[in-house]
């Protein structure tokens, strides 16, 4: 039994409070009903046991070794049927204590407590019949009676056992529910977690997407500009200076067309796919033919679809020096099949790699629940197939 989901302070101090309140109650009967009159011995019983009670509530030792949270446990036992012994009972910390064990043992020292308390409070309710008799003397005739104590025993017996059981069943009631609850918080916090690591790995997904080359080139860019200035070459830094301007245009476009995408509820990726290749075949001494006719698809689809080909095709023009491409993008009865293929010089795919394209892509088809098949040997061309379930 785990006991480290009951050791928070707030769940000793409600024991604490309930023992606390329990004495007050106790104290409170007997000073009302007289019973401190009865003798001297009576009253310093009685105060000894509360003194052990209030002791033994400020500890809960639930950290402590097997033997010492059973010390405990059978303390507060002892000390209720010591008092029964006396004639007087106080079963509401029998019944504390039985329910502090199936917080502190584990079931089979709960079960050998929980019998060795039953057999253990039938012979002190037996010795302490004749101070019942004492304090009830009304009861005298009957006691003399064999039958009749047979009878008070079996009911006295009976009793225990549902109150006992009814106890029993109850503390287990709350160690399921904290246990529960300390799953749940686990959970929530599992679950913050790796949505946050989630949000981080698509901003950063994102980032890369839509500024990282454009930024890589501005760099570059620039790197040519500072070496022209320094040969004094002004009309080759006015044109690098050009190219550079454009390129933050793009990046700034780029920032623009993403947040519009993700705030835009109508997107159309077909549209979009096409608008994209058109770019490639205008900018690019490319021979770039596509066929595009993809269904409606949720937004969020659509974007991660639009960002696998935008990083597939811009890996095409960094690496793959490719004079063709050709594109796909279909409804088929396996699936949205995406398909990308050049005739550049090719790569193995078994060889690591440091650029974050082909990972980025590989993400995003994993959150897609996609298959991704990319075939390329070293001088023949790359291929890119994906499968996305409908």
């Amino acid at each position: 039994m785990k006991l480290n989901m009951f050791s928070s302070p707030s769940f000793c101090t409600i024991l604490r409070y309930v023992e606390w309140v329990m004495m007050i109650g106790v104290t409170l009967g007997f000073i009302l009903d007289g019973m401190f009159q009865v003798s001297i011995t009576t009253t310093l019983q009685v105060f000894f046991c509360l003194c052990g009670y209030t002791w033994l509530s400020l500890v809960f030792p639930i950290y402590r070794p097997l033997w010492q949270r059973q010390a405990y446990v059978l303390s507060g036992i002892i000390l209720a049927l010591f008092m029964r012994v006396t004639g007087i009972g106080i079963e509401l910390f029998l019944y504390l204590y039985i329910a502090k064990s199936c917080f502190l043992l584990n079931r089979k020292n709960l079960i050998l407590t929980v019998i060795f308390t039953v057999l253990l409070g039938v012979l002190t309710f037996v010795l302490a019949l004749p101070e019942y008799v004492q304090l009830n003397s009304a009861l005298c005739v009957n006691l003399e009676e064999h039958k009749q104590i047979q009878q008070m025993i079996l009911s006295y017996l009976s009793d225990n056992l549902v109150v006992t059981v009814f106890i029993i069943a109850f503390s287990f009631m709350v160690i399921v529910e904290q246990k529960s609850r300390k799953r749940a918080e686990a959970l929530a916090e599992q679950v913050e977690t790796l949505a946050t690591t989630l949000e981080r790995t698509r901003i950063a997904r994102d980032i890369h997407d839509s500024l990282g080359h454009s930024l890589t080139n501005l760099n570059s860019r620039l790197t040519v500009a500072q070496q022209k200035l320094r040969q004094h070459d002004i009309d080759g830094v006015c044109e690098v200076v050009d190219t550079a301007q454009f390129l933050a245009s793009q990046c700034i476009e780029d920032v623009n067309r993403s947040l519009k995408m993700m705030r835009q509820s109508d997107f159309n990726l077909n549209q979009a796919l096409t608008t994209l290749l058109e770019q490639l075949r205008h900018n690019q001494a490319l021979s770039v033919q596509w066929e595009i006719n993809l269904p409606q698809l949720s937004l969020q689809t659509s974007h991660h679809i639009y960002c696998i080909v935008k990083e597939g095709l811009i890996n095409i023009q960094k690496y793959a020096h490719a004079s063709a491409v050709r594109f796909r993008g279909l409804s088929t009865p396996e699936g949205i099949l995406i398909e990308l293929a050049d005739n550049g010089q090719g790569f193995d795919p078994k060889i690591p790699h440091l650029g974050l394209g082909l990972q980025g892509i590989e993400e995003r088809v994993q959150l897609l629940r996609g298959q991704l098949t990319i075939n390329s040997t070293p001088g023949s061309g790359t291929q890119i197939q994906i499968i996305l379930p409908l």
